[in-house]
């Protein structure tokens, strides 16, 4: 066959046209940034600077799925304490060591605004995570899940947060989800929550917890005996309190123990320090007397005021030479003010110097209530557990009506769902009701028209 016939120029070429949109498309949304498939969980280095520009404005690490050896170490050192503004670092599953988590939590204390710590995915033969929230420690939050942690671990955790000695003053938020944590492991977290007021927020979810461990959780949120070691410890520093605290201590009144009776000898020293007060004080009123006769000069007001119980904004004053004068204006020494009030700033108080009673022969404290949030779901707690969690949260919410509210507010959230009972178990169906209230986030149901009237035709 020839070759084929040329084209007729009368013919029309149509020419591509693009396709016209019906409809103006949308602009990507700038809140946050797509990846392609998979690409969340490639190895990669991901920093956050708050100043594009700036390198040392460094505010969060993450690294995924990239093996950190001794060479990354070596750079952390380098890097790390010297960015002032660096407050999170996730390493999830970079394969942690024992050596390399032990230099990670040396560096991580050197970071003075470091407040976040992830290591999920990272299991360590050693178990050191104890580490990173020694009693100096400034981390505020750490995630711990998916470590293979086991009962070893959680007792050094547990020891971290509080002994009869030490407690963690930080830490504010504790997750240990789906680790190996039995009952033995989680007795121990429960015990560092005994002298710890500092947790808000902790997670043990997904573990092997039972009913032992969730007996002693009951516990430690209701009311509990100190040890032997716990004892001694608060007999130490009620001590070093001072005598107004010894006072105000039954473990400081001879005559109430029942080993060792108040003696004469002690007694007659009582009275002769109260007729000695009493000699004090009328000589205080004789003075007084003279001085307003007399007229008062600035430097023996100083001394005898706060003999008389004056207000420590007179003290303020009085300590910078000034004195306090008839018809004076409070407003007068802004900064002796300020003084004044600064030792007024609530502080954590110990809870071995909270009230106790002698029960049984035992000395026994208001238990935790500075924990607001706890999840124990998905373990093995059944009817004894949810019995105990019961009690405990019955025993503050007593308290919080009582208008006692010094130790804290008590548990807001717990979240003890898909354990070894029915969701209709009646135990967990009062311990929901009793939760609901009790969250912050909780609207009561508004009533109705037909409610309201029947609420005023009954009087209530």
């Amino acid at each position: 066959p020839g070759p084929p016939p040329p084209p007729d120029p009368k013919d029309k070429v149509e020419e591509p046209t693009s396709p016209v949109p019906s409809e103006q498309e949308e602009p990507p949304p700038t809140t946050y940034t797509t990846s392609d498939k998979f690409d969340y969980f490639r190895p990669k280095v991901q920093v956050e600077l708050e100043k594009p520009e700036d390198r040392k404005s460094m505010t969060e690490v993450y690294i995924r799925g990239w093996k950190v050896d001794q060479r990354y170490i070596d750079v952390f050192k380098q890097c790390f304490p010297a960015v002032d503004k660096l407050h999170t670092i996730d390493l999830w599953n970079v394969g942690l060591t024992d050596s390399t988590l032990a230099q990670f939590a040396a560096v991580a204390s050197q970071c003075l605004n470091l407040r976040t710590v992830k290591l999920d995915g990272n299991p360590v033969p050693g178990e050191g995570f104890h580490q990173l929230i020694g009693e100096d420690s400034m981390i505020v939050s750490m995630s711990l899940r998916s470590c293979k942690i086991t009962d070893k671990g959680a007792e050094l955790i547990g020891k971290a947060l509080s002994t009869a000695k030490t407690r963690n003053q930080s830490l504010c938020a504790l997750n240990l989800n789906s680790n190996f944590i039995s009952d033995v492991g989680a007795c121990y977290i429960a015990n560092g929550l005994r002298m710890n007021r500092t947790l808000l927020v902790l997670s043990i979810a997904n573990n092997a917890i039972g009913d032992e461990a969730t007996k002693k959780f009951g516990e430690v949120l209701s009311r509990f005996a100190l040890t032997h070691e716990e004892v001694v410890e608060r007999r130490k520093v009620i001590s070093e309190k001072g005598a107004p605290d010894i006072r105000r201590s039954p473990l400081s009144r001879r005559a109430d123990s029942r080993d060792r009776p108040g003696s004469k000898s002690s007694m007659s020293q009582l009275d002769k320090s109260m007729a000695k007060s009493g000699r004090a004080s009328s000589k205080a009123k004789k003075d007084k007397k003279e001085d307003d006769k007399k007229g008062k000069e600035k430097g023996d007001k100083w001394k005898k005021e706060p003999q008389r119980g004056a207000s420590k904004e007179t003290i303020g004053k009085a300590s910078k030479g000034k004195g306090r004068q008839s018809g004076g204006k409070k407003g007068q020494g802004a900064g002796s003010i300020t003084e004044a009030e600064t030792p007024d700033i609530p502080e954590i108080i110990n809870p071995l110097l909270e009230e106790a009673e002698r029960v049984d022969g035992e000395l026994v404290i208001p238990g935790n209530r500075a924990l607001i949030n706890l999840n124990i779901s998905r373990n093995r707690i059944g009817e004894v557990g949810l019995k105990a969690l019961l009690k405990g949260l019955q025993y503050q919410v007593t308290l919080t009506t009582l208008g006692s509210r010094s130790g804290g507010t008590g548990l807001m959230r717990l979240s003890v769902q898909k354990n070894n009972f029915s969701p209709g178990h009646e135990l967990y169906l009062k311990i929901q009701e009793l939760m609901m209230t009790r969250d912050p986030l909780y609207k009561p149901p508004s009533k109705t028209p037909d409610d309201e009237s029947i609420s005023q035709a009954t009087g209530s």
